[in-house]
């Protein structure tokens, strides 16, 4: 566990490395270790910790009750996992969360976060905003997904990354079959809106 590392994640923006050792450290915590494709929690399970992403990274997937897959997001350490669910009254997993690579995880039970957050009103403040910066990723997302064709939405995508290195995964970001998205790059290419260089896409027309 790395405490440097750590600290530099927002959450703990303010608090002295032994104070964060302090938190870390409480009774009832974990540190828990997963193999690449090793699920560390999955959709719907109970949520009575404060992960925390300390090595690795992991992939956020919704699963729909017809088994079709949605990439949400890629977590990269250190990152919280699911934070706005912890005091939820449905506090459970609104994920898969799937290790991609050997990931260590941090349990801090909710009474000691709790407790903590109350000795430390700027731990509270950082908290509150972590969560608030997510519901506002989360809200683009939504507003992504109802509003904008899927060409649009591959825009986006490819003004971010500019590069596709695996179009299966696109296709699972962008909740779409792996045909479709095929057909959608060949259709940006035909009107002028990118350019194909091998695996780079250059976006040409930003309307």
């Amino acid at each position: 566990m790395d405490i440097t590392r750590l600290s530099t994640h927002p959450l703990f923006a303010g608090m002295k490395e032994r104070e964060l050792s302090v938190l870390l450290e409480m009774q009832g915590n974990a540190i828990r270790r997963y193999s690449e494709g090793e699920f560390i929690a999955l959709q719907g399970d109970p949520c009575r910790a404060l992960y925390i992403l300390a090595e690795g990274n992991a992939r956020a997937q919704m699963v729909s009750p017809d088994g079709k897959q949605l990439t949400i997001d890629h977590l990269q350490a250190v990152e919280l996992l699911a934070p706005a669910f912890l005091f939820a009254s449905e506090n459970r997993f609104p994920v898969n969360l799937e290790a991609q690579e050997r990931c260590e995880v941090i349990a801090v039970g909710r009474d000691n976060f709790l407790e903590a957050m109350h000795g430390n009103p700027r731990l509270m403040q950082n908290f509150l905003q972590v969560i608030s910066e997510r519901s506002l990723f989360l809200s683009r997302k939504l507003n992504e997904f109802a509003l904008l064709g899927l060409k649009e939405r591959l825009l986006n995508f490819l003004k971010l990354h500019g590069t596709i290195n695996n179009q299966q995964e696109v296709a699972y970001i962008l909740g779409v079959a792996r045909p479709s998205l095929a057909r959608a790059l060949s259709e940006l290419a035909a009107e002028g809106r990118i350019r194909i260089e091998g695996k780079k896409f250059v976006v040409l027309d930003d309307r």
